[in-house]
């Protein structure tokens, strides 16, 4: 029974997570193709509000999070850890990969959310915008403008082309948010470019960066208050999506294969390595949990 609720709790929240982070890089998106001036130099126009084109980019913030939930939810209903590990491996690497599939079958229904786009007629001639007053039309290519110069001087052109502004807007950055989500972006190239390969190469790569991620699970029973374990183990999640990035770097893996004097291939050195680390961190729990006498934190 807890077997099949572990189950349908990794499915429930890796639909969620996937859905969640792709409607919010679309939003994201959208709001920043509004933000600039004007909308018929290529910003809005080139948005589609397609989600499809966001699913793939989503897959590593549903993966290492689904790993993350369902390792403190097993933890926290006391199912076996070797049990766990075997059921949350083998369902994050089949729907990591039911995604790349799925998102084929999306593509062509072309499905898409209508999502409005901002008006071509707000501006009118006169618009002062960046140290630019738009004399004629602001739509206009060839538009006549004056703009003001670092001299302080108004200067007056007429240019052949509409290049795009960014309106005046304050926007508030989280310099360590934005990190993590520049990685995540990075990691979904990396598994779409394995997937790309086939099933079998996806599924070596998922499956060693599972595989290295449920080791960690030692993280979520460190100790009695789940909610601290949850913190332990994201910060732990976090240093694995740095190394995955790092280890996937062209000059890091070349050098990687060079120390291997060219035993192995290039394509195989990161799943290796996330193998390797896996059976380390492994036998460390296991010798660990034979040291306390086979007893956890939470009993």
């Amino acid at each position: 029974m807890r077997i099949a609720k572990l189950v349908l709790f990794l499915v429930f929240f890796f639909i969620v997570i996937l859905i969640l982070a792709a409607l919010l890089a679309l939003l994201r998106d959208w709001i920043g193709s509004a933000l600039f001036f004007s909308p018929n130099s290529g910003g809005t126009d080139a948005f589609s509000g397609k989600i499809t084109e966001y699913l793939s980019s989503s897959i590593p913030a549903a993966f290492y999070l689904t790993v993350l939930l369902g390792l403190n939810y097993a933890a926290r209903r006391r199912i076996a850890y070797p049990i766990s590990f075997i059921f949350i491996w083998v369902f994050i690497v089949a729907l990591s990969g039911a995604v790349f599939l799925g998102q084929k079958s999306l593509e062509q229904i072309n499905f898409s959310l209508p999502l409005k786009k901002p008006s071509k007629d707000l501006a009118k001639p006169g618009l002062l915008l960046n140290n630019t007053v738009f004399l004629g039309d602001p739509y206009q290519p060839g538009s006549a403008r004056a703009v003001l110069t670092p001299d302080q001087s108004l200067s007056y052109r007429e240019d052949i082309s509409l290049s795009q502004m960014r309106l005046p807007f304050f926007s508030e950055e989280s310099e360590f948010f934005d990190k993590i989500d520049r990685d995540l972006e990075r990691s979904s190239r990396f598994f779409s470019a394995w997937f790309n390969e086939g099933l079998l190469p996806y599924g070596v790569y998922a499956g060693s960066l599972a595989a290295f991620l449920l080791s960690l699970g030692c993280l979520i029973n460190i100790s009695f208050w789940s909610l601290a374990n949850l913190f332990f183990g994201a910060l732990a999640f976090r240093g694995a999506l740095i190394l995955e990035n790092f280890l996937n770097q062209p000059q890091i893996n070349q050098l990687l294969v060079s120390f291997a004097r060219n035993s192995i291939s290039e394509s195989m050195v990161n799943p290796i390595i996330f193998c390797a680390l896996s059976i380390l961190i492994l036998l460390y729990s296991g010798l660990v949990y034979l040291a306390r006498g086979g007893r956890t934190p939470n009993g």
